[in-house]
């Protein structure tokens, strides 16, 4: 039972899809925007929420305002999302650094500077 539900779970992580993109993490009550881009959305979103919460997030601007208004104060959205297209050739990661630094420049809104 055990080695069937583990197989079953190996299984399906082997052939979960990552999201690729750009996500906007934005402040509430300022308007403020912090944007980056990543090769596993999800794992940015738990990594940056890990790192906010245990006051060790490397913008200390965004820290200091996450430290008064908490995690109720901020929304998390996938602003561009790049297709796997499974072709070995294409660079994911120059993909991602055209996407960010595109929606970096578009952004209306005051941003949070990268440190």
């Amino acid at each position: 039972m055990k080695n069937a539900l583990k197989q079953q779970l190996r299984e399906k992580a082997k052939n979960h899809k990552t999201t690729m993109g750009v996500l906007s993490v934005k402040n509430n009550f300022n308007g403020k925007q912090y944007i980056q881009g990543s090769l596993n959305l999800e794992a940015l979103i738990n990594k940056m929420k890990f790192l906010l919460n245990g006051d060790s997030f490397s913008n200390s601007e965004l820290q200091k305002d996450w430290n008064e208004y908490g995690n109720e104060g901020f929304s998390f959205e996938f602003i561009t999302i790049i297709p796997n297209q499974d072709n070995p050739y294409v660079n994911y990661r120059k993909e991602i650094i055209k996407a960010e630094q595109a929606a970096l420049l578009e952004s209306d809104r005051e941003l949070y500077r990268h440190e």
